[in-house]
């Protein structure tokens, strides 16, 4: 199968004396176990008993199935950067075909590795999400004492941004991430907020006098009984906002404004102001379209991982655990939604560890 062929390039930490089971088998076994529904690695073991014998159709056993300690122990010291890589190269290949893709970062905490008293314990890992494709591009850990802001760059240098529009929210709005992601060949789209006092002060005075002479686009939304007027304008004369220019080919300043009420009436409506600046010159329709995207990372990618396959209750701290663990549920999550059609991904789960068939067809969208 291509899945034992992908796996085999990641270095085995064992000695060769001492190997009783294979590693890229090991990997596999758990894939499967996590997209047919298993959470941590009793689990994993305990699926891997109960289908030996539909995983030695394609899964080389030949000293049966691992212990949970063993899937613990492999997760724990495989070289998370190699692993991450067979998940960048498997959707690398998806994007190669598309002209244009819009490339969504942001970071997520993985709540249960916290430690009670300690505000910062706990693991946050940054992602890049293509939403419109439903694939993961890759992901990098935050160092312990550091944050977003630095893992940002990291994941901009793994992955292939060159074509793409890469959304950051206020996290990453840095004139360093800017100019990185243009010196790869992408073009940018940050969130600008008051972390960037003096652009985001220039932007606000400029566009609240002067956007009726601006590009606008506005559309409205239905959603649980709420009404969204979402109004969009574009600035494509950065000459009054001299903060602008210092940002590597700036081309458009934005402003998102969303107005929020219910259908019935009731309550007061809301409204907040959302501003972004980018290097891509289009219209105000097209970027009413990219700052909605760039929500697809929490709509998709990181609400799935909580409530599908229940990242936050994870406890897992030692070695690269957390890592390796969180690019097993990112594979499962996109292979899923892959096949799910119109069903939601934890019924998807549940047919595929009752339908050996169906898994057996789920695994070929990997």
């Amino acid at each position: 199968m291509k899945l034992i062929e992908i796996f085999e390039d990641i270095p085995d930490f064992r000695r060769k004396t001492q190997v009783k089971h294979y590693l890229h088998s090991i990997l596999v076994m758990s894939l499967c176990a996590v997209i047919s529904g298993a959470d941590d690695f009793e689990e994993i073991a305990e699926y891997g008993a109960e289908k030996e014998d539909f995983l030695r159709q394609f899964v080389p056993l030949p000293n049966g199935i691992p212990s949970h300690d063993t899937f613990r122990r492999v997760f724990q010291n495989i070289d998370a950067g190699a692993f991450e890589k067979c998940l960048r190269e498997r959707t690398g290949e998806v994007l190669k075909a598309l002209e244009e893709y819009q490339v969504n970062i942001d970071g997520k905490v993985l709540r249960a590795t916290g430690k009670r008293g300690k505000k910062t314990a706990a693991i946050c890992i940054v992602s890049a999400w293509a939403s419109e494709h439903c694939v993961s591009l890759g992901q990098v850990k935050t160092d312990k004492k550091s944050n977003e802001k630095t893992a940002i760059p990291e994941l901009v240098e793994a992955i292939d941004v060159r074509g793409a529009l890469v959304s950051i929210d206020a996290m990453g709005c840095d004139r360093k991430v800017a100019a990185l992601i243009r010196s790869n060949g992408g073009d940018y789209l940050l969130a600008l907020k008051k972390n960037q006092k003096g652009l985001y002060e220039e932007a606000q005075d400029w566009m609240g006098k002067h956007k009726a002479q601006m590009d606008v686009y506005s559309e409205v939304g239905y959603c649980g009984g709420r009404v969204e007027r979402r109004t969009t304008y574009v600035c494509d004369d950065l000459t009054y906002i001299d903060e602008s220019l210092k940002w590597a080919d700036s081309k458009r300043v934005i402003l998102v404004e969303a107005e929020r009420g219910f259908k019935n009436g009731e309550g007061n409506p809301t409204l907040q102001a959302r501003f972004y600046i980018s290097s891509r010159a289009e219209n105000a329709e097209y970027f009413a379209g990219c700052t909605r995207k760039h929500w697809g990372i929490e709509n998709q990618l990181h609400w799935h991982l909580d409530v599908v396959f229940n990242e936050d209750r994870q406890r897992l701290r030692e070695g690269n655990g957390p890592e390796n663990m969180a690019i097993v549920r990112k594979m499962a999550l996109q292979t899923l939604m892959k096949s799910k059609g119109r069903k939601s991904l934890k019924t998807m789960r549940k047919k595929v560890a009752w339908n050996d068939s169906l898994l057996f067809e789920v695994l070929k969208n990997f």
